[in-house]
């Protein structure tokens, strides 16, 4: 009965919502990938913030629906729009052209490409931006590189390491996530610390990645 409410259901040109909007997501990303990339990151990036802050706020038992810092999602949706989603997508092409997937090792040399050059990069980035985003002087982006930046690139390395090895080597790069997001964005206790941010995020890679597998997969 199934298979044949399946069958009825494709010949009459019908899919569930999520794969037609699957569908046409992944047709944006084909004719306009840049701006695609970039309003996605920018939208999930103000929504891991707001959502960080609810949780944080939950954690220490207060109101939520008091002193939430507004401004904080208008941030991480300039970030992610104007530096995470584009400066990701064209460092994904160039790093094909750099290490081709032919290359001796390929895998484990763009892991480090992304690693040591990428993620420090990017990392510096978003302290920057953020600092000016802020309001901050050059003394308080001084003060937070100096005790926040080591601790954060530590906690990058180690939880994400694993996770850009696979988004590298096995994502297709037409839907490979803006990877700049993992690399500059806080994830851990000590660098929501130094900044003064929440603790919490939700990568846009994740979604972008689980978004890639669907399709390729299903």
């Amino acid at each position: 009965m199934a298979p044949a409410a399946s069958k009825l259901r494709a010949e009459a040109g019908l899919e569930p919502l999520p794969r037609r909007a699957l569908s046409q997501y992944l047709r944006l990303l084909r004719l306009y990938p840049v701006l695609t990339k970039a309003a996605t990151s920018g939208i999930l990036s103000a929504l891991g913030n707001f959502l960080a802050q609810l949780i944080e706020k939950k954690q220490k038992k207060e109101n939520c629906s008091q002193k939430l810092d507004v401004s904080g999602p208008l941030r991480y949706a300039i970030y992610g729009f104007f530096f995470t989603g584009p400066l990701g997508h064209f460092f994904y092409l160039l790093m094909e052209r750099w290490i081709p997937s032919d290359v001796p090792l390929a895998g484990i040399k763009r892991l480090l490409l992304d690693r040591l050059l990428f993620a420090p990069a990017f990392l510096s980035l978003f302290f920057l931006v953020m600092n000016f985003l802020e309001g901050q002087d050059t003394a308080a982006f001084t003060a937070k590189m100096k005790s926040g930046f080591w601790p954060a690139l530590r906690m990058n390395w180690r939880v994400w390491t694993p996770v850009q090895f696979i988004n590298i080597n096995y994502i297709p790069v037409q839907v490979r996530p803006a990877r700049c997001q993992a690399s500059s964005f806080p994830r851990a206790q000590p660098f929501s610390r130094a900044l003064g941010h929440p603790r919490f995020w939700i990568p846009p890679e994740a979604f972008l990645s689980a978004l890639s597998c669907y399709h390729y997969w299903i």
